[in-house]
């Protein structure tokens, strides 16, 4: 994910009375007509549990193991169908047919006799090369990101100047000839060309360790439902174990850990050409990604070996053959849960196969030779692809709080995934009383409006290993849609995930960088409510990865939900807030509604 918004907001803080919500003055001067005041407003929260929800419907999928010591350990594997990038499923230069009855009037239809060289797996991490002064440098590796000038390798150069200069504005020798490059006059960059990137949607230690299995799947991962009469797509719930009941021929168990780096390839060296060294141009440069080698003869016979055949005659004859890849990670140093690019993920097959050369002397057979080619097909996660995720169960005492749908919480636990979110009931006090209407009938111009939500940091710091979601996400019900407020809202941040920052959301933090509250503003929202008799619909509370992704997600049969955010099904990450009916210590800080408003002094 990408770093916390880093600004922290002004907090209000509000001293408790007796009543179930308070009006606090705040007279401009003294003999105007008009009044601004705060009314604090009570609200209901009962917190719910996601049921599972349908994994396939996912368009970005989890890789890891996920632990805090609230929620505890939950863990993702990647199922998927794949397909040929190039639909003629033919290798070499002929097709399989053409090569066993050869051709009466080109010779150079001969067996090709494709071998599997290597197979690579490659899924690429999602990245950023955001560079807020543009100066050559990404923000995460400037040590002044607002300062093109700045000089983040110490070497008395300034990052744009070096940038210009061809040298390396991260390295104090940029050839490495002992020479600092603010006095070398004939620096060369041996890596020029190369690009740094910042790696997102790591949730975790990025250094860590761990295995990394890849296995045949050997289920077929049906695209409609036949107890639907084929009718109705099938739906594969978030809690599936085809992972654990269908894996097969292991084709990669090892560990590994991360590579932040480019990938970058060089060319071979041709031998014919003394003067000339390819080895020094580059071949191919690839993002930042997870790659291992596939096994080998795997793909000899169950691919190259089934050339021609009925097996791979079509796509939908090869994924009933090939039915797919089973992704699973264990034995982790430290947890680490990955969002990564499945939809740019691929197997990349490299084969060797004999290839007729006429030496451009077609009316000469003399001179031909039969020579070893090298190609390469490519295999795409294409069709179905979805997770299935394993999760501990919660401690006893959060489970006491889901079950208690009576009591206005102390607590409110939040969790992404098949988790918790809470549902809020705007107006109601803790006895479930409806105060909408006595602030209907006041006659106050309602100016703005924000639900308050604290972070429960004594109990975050008391369980430790948690990390905070940068966002919450509040939304309608009933019409499984955000509430006005968010629409009108078209303020950017400074990133795609920090859109709506007026709307909010966001985190705030403490002087200690710590999270300290959310702040949602439902100005409009309440107006329509108050002012427009407008329903006062539940709220769901859940939290978030993209403010941008309203999609919602189906879940498993529920008496109490039908849906769940994409947003939210898609992050693991968990925190708790003050409930609305907090301890004494905690009661200024309790969950609750905040009205601004403009009435008459004499009201």
């Amino acid at each position: 994910m990408k770093n916390f918004l880093k600004l922290i907001f002004i907090s209000l803080i509000v001293v408790s009375c007796n009543k179930d919500y308070n009006t606090i003055g705040l007279n401009l001067i003294d003999d105007e007509p008009f009044n601004t005041s705060l009314e604090e407003v009570p609200v209901k929260v009962t917190m719910r549990k996601i049921p599972t929800y349908v994994a396939n419907s996912l368009t970005t999928f989890q890789l890891g193991e996920y632990y805090d010591n609230i929620y505890g350990k939950s863990s993702a594997s990647f199922l998927t169908q794949i397909a040929f990038e190039d639909p003629s499923l033919d290798f070499g230069e002929f097709s399989q047919s053409s090569e066993d009855s050869g051709s009466d009037d080109n010779i150079a239809v001969i067996p090709e006799n494709e071998k599997v060289k290597k197979v690579f797996l490659d899924i690429p991490f999602f990245n950023n090369v955001d560079d807020d002064d543009n100066d050559g440098v990404i923000n995460i590796y400037d040590v002044d990101s607002s300062d093109p000038y700045s000089d983040s390798d110490g070497d008395g150069v300034a990052d744009v100047v070096e940038t210009s200069n061809g040298q390396d504005p991260l390295n104090q020798d940029t050839d490495g000839d002992g020479i600092l490059d603010g006095d070398d006059t004939e620096s060369i960059n041996p890596n020029a060309g190369r690009t740094l990137y910042e790696l997102d949607s790591l949730l975790g230690n990025p250094q860590a360790t761990f295995r990394l299995k890849v296995s045949e799947l050997e289920y077929f991962l049906r695209p409609y439902d036949p107890d639907a009469n084929f009718e109705k797509f099938q739906k594969y719930y978030s809690n599936n174990t085809i992972a654990q009941d269908f894996a097969g021929t292991v084709l990669f168990d090892d560990q590994i850990s991360i590579n932040s780096n480019e990938l970058v390839f060089y060319q071979e060296d041709d031998p014919d050409t003394e003067d000339d060294d390819e080895s020094e141009i580059v071949k191919e440069r690839l993002t930042p990604r997870i790659r291992v080698e596939l096994n080998n003869d795997f793909f000899q016979s169950k691919i190259v070996d089934k050339e021609g055949s009925e097996e791979t005659s079509n796509i939908d004859n090869f994924k009933l053959f090939f039915k797919g890849l089973i992704i699973e990670t264990y034995d982790f140093s430290d947890p680490l849960m990955m969002i990564l690019n499945f939809d740019e993920a691929e197997v990349r097959v490299v084969y060797d196969y004999d290839k007729y050369d006429k030496k451009d002397t077609p009316d000469d057979t003399s001179d031909d030779t039969i020579d070893s080619e090298e190609s390469e097909f490519k295999l795409v996660f294409s069709g179905i692809k979805l997770n299935s995720f394993k999760k501990d169960a919660y401690p006893g005492y959060v489970y006491t709080s889901i079950n208690d749908t009576v009591t206005n919480p102390k607590q409110v636990f939040l969790k992404g995934g098949d988790g918790i979110m809470a549902e809020i009931e705007l107006f109601k006090d803790d006895n479930g009383d409806d105060v909408l209407e006595e602030i209907r009938s006041k006659p106050w111009l309602v100016n703005e409006a924000n639900i308050s939500l604290y972070i429960d940091k004594e109990m975050l710091s008391a369980n430790g290993g948690i990390i905070e979601p940068s966002r919450l996400y509040l939304y309608d019900i009933k019409n499984k849609a955000p509430v006005i407020d968010y629409f009108v809202d078209n303020s950017s941040g400074p990133d795609q995930f920090q859109n709506k920052v007026v709307h909010g959301g966001l985190i705030e933090l403490d002087e200690d960088k710590n999270g300290l509250m959310y702040k949602i503003r439902i100005s409009e929202h309440i107006k329509n409510v108050v002012r427009k008799d407008s329903t006062n619909l539940k709220l769901g509370l859940v939290v978030s990865s993209d403010i941008n992704n309203t999609m919602n997600i189906e879940v498993e049969n529920s008496d109490f939900m039908t849906f769940t955010p994409n947003s939210s099904a898609i992050n693991p990450l968990g925190t708790v807030l003050i409930g609305p009916s907090p301890s004494p210590d905690k009661l200024e800080k309790r969950m609750r509604l905040n009205i601004f408003y403009t009435s008459r002094n004499d009201d």
